[in-house]
């Protein structure tokens, strides 16, 4: 076994492994995927080959899509992150709910839809459920706002057709689940994509920044869906779109844009689909572990805050944590929570390939993430402590968010310092 050591996270790389043996659910067998990009037609009839020829256009113009954005990438600025003066407030709060009627219901077809499809495989009456949790929502009015400033989005026609995500869908795998488990879920969409039901739109694959050093098999090996079923629901798509079209030229393809790799270092894979139905809206299927799921939950609020965007007041008590941080003479204890909160979400993503390796749970007495001992800072920036004031602040009633922040109390102040003194007091032991 080969080991790898990234940001004091130990990577091991694992063979793909067939854990369906005691599932409850039957694999969909598949067709095979063609094996050669030359096909010899004797003794065919003229639809097959023609069919094949429609496939080998279809690969060409696939791969000559993947190499121009191989040389984009190349040469594509860096993304600028708007923060602070740069940001405008975007749509006002009115226009925001203008828009947020518009998503209701065709979120309510969305939600009748994929509960159609995969409510059997979440059932909750068996640790082998394949789904822990299914869930959906259309996008919060504060969220529109947020979004359309950072994007510099000012009308509704501008947000309705460039905001992906006003309407979404969350599959939550369940415990000790692999890639094939995975690919059974998203098996059940292929029907209604044949039929012209569900319009797959983009595939999007999202992957820890911490992994980029590995080899491409290393890497896929962290994805959710391997990349042969990803091809494979790509081809089914562009099928139906493209019928019998020969000429690479004029084949259609939907959007596949390479791996992104995320800051948080966190997994997922995004799936934009459409239902044909009158009044539809694009929507976005994301997919991930039970693990990175609960992960995900707190890092979005971590990365919310130090993106300068603001929280419910009902998170009041963990922005009290976090506001020192971002006071000058705190700089390097920000950049090791920082690094602290990459590794252990890179953490649990290792922690749930193991799981599905050996097929048996991990349990940890501190709790979810590994703990901050070895990052120099407080105990009160271990994430497990700051998950549970999550959890707590969660039980509270919402309240309104305001579009200014809040002003920090004098607690807030006096922690700073704390926290000041003691990163330079260690910081001062290392260099002596």
């Amino acid at each position: 076994m080969i080991i790898y050591k990234i940001s004091n996270i130990q990577l091991f790389t694992m063979p793909q492994i067939n854990g369906l043996a005691n599932r409850t659910v039957s694999p969909v067998k598949f067709a095979e995927p063609l094996k050669h990009d030359t096909v010899s037609f004797q003794g065919r009839g003229t639809k097959i080959i023609n069919e094949t020829k429609a496939a080998l256009a279809r690969k060409k113009a696939r791969t000559e899509r993947n190499l121009r954005l191989l040389d984009e990438a190349k040469t594509a600025p860096t993304k600028k992150e708007l923060s602070g003066g740069e940001r405008t407030w975007g749509v006002t709060y009115a226009t925001a709910q203008v828009i947020r009627e518009k998503i209701i219901k065709p979120q309510e077809d969305i939600h009748n839809f994929i509960h159609t499809v995969f409510d059997d495989l979440q059932d909750g009456t068996s640790a082998k459920d394949l789904i822990l949790k299914l869930s959906d929502r259309a996008k919060s009015v504060v969220s529109i706002m947020e979004k359309s400033a950072t994007r510099k989005w000012t009308s509704v026609k501008e947000i309705l057709e460039n905001m992906t995500d006003l309407n979404g869908v969350k599959i939550v795998m369940n415990h000790k689940t692999g890639q094939k488990d995975t690919e059974i879920v998203l098996d059940r969409l292929i029907p209604f994509i044949k039929m012209g039901q569900l319009q797959l739109k983009e595939i999007e694959l999202q992957r820890p920044s911490g992994i980029k050093g590995l080899t491409q098999k290393e890497q896929e090996a962290f994805d959710y869906v391997s990349k042969t079923f990803l091809d494979k629901l790509e081809d089914i798509q562009e099928q139906v779109i493209n019928g019998a079209e020969e000429n690479a030229d004029n084949i259609v393809l939907i959007d596949r844009p390479l791996p992104r790799y995320t800051k948080g270092n966190y997994c997922a894979l995004h799936l934009l689909l459409q239902l044909n139905k009158k009044g539809s809206r694009p929507f976005e299927l994301q997919i991930m572990g039970a693990r990175m799921s609960d992960g995900k939950s707190f890092d979005d609020k971590r990365f919310k805050f130090f993106d300068g965007k603001q929280l419910d007041k009902k998170y009041d008590e963990l922005v009290s944590l976090w506001k020192p941080l971002t006071a000058e003479e705190n700089k390097a204890a920000k950049e090791q929570f920082l690094e602290y909160c990459r590794d252990a979400n890179l953490q649990l993503r290792v922690d749930e390939l193991n799981e599905f390796k050996s097929q048996k749970m991990i349990n940890k007495p501190t709790g979810l993430f590994k703990t901050v001992r070895e990052y120099n800072l407080p105990p009160e920036y271990d994430l497990n402590e700051q998950y549970k004031l999550m959890r707590k602040c969660e039980k509270q009633k919402p309240q309104e968010e305001r579009k200014e922040e809040s002003k920090p109390i004098l607690k807030v102040k006096v922690f700073a310092k704390k926290i000041a003194g003691k990163i330079g007091t260690k910081n001062a032991k290392k260099k002596n």
